[in-house]
């Protein structure tokens, strides 16, 4: 029953089901599959999708199956790397026998949780949010990405037509400003909500791309070993265009949605790059250098 219910558990985790694809997973009939889930208050069958759900975004349990696939490539998060090796001293680290609970779990691991599931069932959720102690206020959305950024989860997603304000800006939400994740409605006939883009908290490389903002760049000495050694220039963000003959001095394109992206490259290498071009971006990324190096200085002088 346990190893039954597990799976029935991690099916879920992924896409609503139906009791026939319950069936022919667990390879039981109907009535087990009826009878199993009976006893796990947490899953609902919904005649409208025809199929089984999670009764809320947030179940009770979850499978360590799912949870360590779920948070295990970002363990440099100080909160995640805390639930982790709470549940591990706590349970061991049995993938295949263990479920836990998710009332013990930290804010952050219950928001990823639930849009995680929200993503995976194609459910519309209403949530308030707030960027940099502005208040955004509630909006409706279809959420269709996590992503992470310097240990940091960002949320892609697209506006539905329920909110009531129309042509809003859709940048991607920063889990830290996300509140009262509340389900709304699950859609059957739809186009997957999940997306699979590449991309930081300030956009994907295609929207970049579509911007057509870029900028070309020099590296010098550290900056372009740096860069070489770690295979930066594997990202889509970075194109490679020319090196001297001893590699420490590198020319680079890079394309951007927001100016601080470079802001925050070129603040991080000086004094060992430079700018190249004269883009239609370059003086007020220039300014935006000066006004923070003024603002530390005269903070800290």
């Amino acid at each position: 029953m346990q190893e039954r219910k597990i799976t029935i558990y991690n099916q879920l985790f992924n896409k609503t089901c139906s009791k026939d694809e319950l069936v022919k997973k667990c390879q039981v009939g109907i009535k087990t599959i009826e009878n199993t889930i009976k006893e796990c208050d947490d899953i609902v069958y919904s005649k409208k999708l025809g199929a089984y759900h999670f009764k809320d975004l947030l179940p009770s349990q979850i499978s360590y199956q799912n949870y360590f696939n779920l948070f295990k490539d970002n363990l440099s998060n100080p909160i995640l790397k805390k639930d982790m090796i709470k549940s591990v001293i706590e349970f061991g680290t049995d993938l295949h026998t263990i479920m836990l609970d998710t009332t013990h779990l930290s804010e952050l691991s219950k928001k990823i949780i639930k849009l995680n599931t929200a993503i995976n069932h194609n459910c519309i959720v209403k949530l308030f949010y707030k960027r940099d102690d502005k208040y955004i206020g509630n909006r409706y959305i279809q959420p269709n990405q996590i992503i992470t950024f310097d240990s940091i989860y960002y949320l892609y997603f697209k506006y539905d037509i329920k909110n009531k304000k129309q042509g809003l800006v859709t940048r991607p939400f920063a889990f830290n400003g996300i509140e009262n994740i509340e389900e709304v409605e699950y859609l059957k006939e739809s186009k997957k909500f999940r997306t699979h883009e590449v991309g930081n908290s300030f956009g994907t490389v295609d929207e970049a791309k579509e911007s057509k903002k870029k900028i070309v760049l020099k590296l010098h000495s550290y900056a372009a070993y740096f860069f070489i050694r770690e295979g930066l220039f594997e990202s889509p963000y970075y194109n490679f265009i020319k090196s001297n003959s001893k590699g420490n001095e590198v020319e680079m394109e890079m394309i951007y949605n927001d100016n601080i992206e470079v802001i925050k490259l070129i603040q991080q290498w000086l004094p060992y790059i430079d700018i190249v071009n004269d883009s239609e971006n370059t003086q007020s990324i220039m300014n935006g250098i000066k006004e923070n190096y003024n603002s530390f200085f005269s903070n800290n002088c």
